[in-house]
């Protein structure tokens, strides 16, 4: 007669990998907070599925707090260039870096407002879910709050090209006129 702790050893070991299991349809994704927070007021920028996931079909859905409507974007999983980051330098050189992101952004957001995202990507017969990350977007800010320092605007530049050149043609025109008041 065989034994019943056997089946139940074996029937608790499988119930445990199906929840431990690496694969287990549960990913994580995280968002880009503070990096470049001025430009985020109305967006969101979300990071990609995992790499294991290339070429599936992904459905990111938004749902703002406090409410029940969900918004559905699909597309398909971009493929993996080695390790896949938020921000990655791709190139840096003297006095400037170039940077890659990789990240999915979530438009026409209301300022100010918290977000539940997930992600939902179906890859040949297998679906895999992320947890819902909540996120928040920036509130406005009114233009006079927002201190430039000494930035250059497109105004000044003109200004300075143009007094540049009238600066140019004035000594230019001085030269002219010594020489022809010479001869006389």
């Amino acid at each position: 007669m065989a034994s019943p702790l056997p089946v139940q050893t074996l029937s608790s070991i499988l119930i445990l990998l199906a929840i431990l299991a690496p694969g287990a349809a549960d990913f994580n994704i995280s968002s880009l907070s503070d990096l470049l927070s001025p430009a985020l007021t109305e967006s969101l920028l979300v990071a990609l599925p995992p790499c294991h996931l290339t070429g599936g079909n992904a459905t990111l859905m938004v749902r703002r707090a406090n409410d029940s409507t969900v918004v559905k974007s699909s597309f398909v999983v971009p493929p993996c260039r080695g390790r896949r980051e938020l921000v990655s330098v791709v190139d840096s050189g003297s006095g400037f870096t170039v940077t890659r992101l990789s990240a999915y952004q979530v438009t026409n957001l209301v300022p100010g407002t918290k977000y539940y995202l997930s992600y939902r990507v179906q890859k040949g017969t297998s679906t895999e879910s992320s947890r819902e990350t909540p996120m928040s977007t920036l509130p406005r800010r009114s233009m006079e709050s927002i201190e430039l320092g000494m930035a250059r605007t497109g105004g000044m530049v003109v200004i300075t090209v143009l007094l540049s050149v009238a600066m140019f043609l004035l000594i230019v025109g001085l030269i002219i006129t010594l020489a022809l008041g010479v001869r006389k």
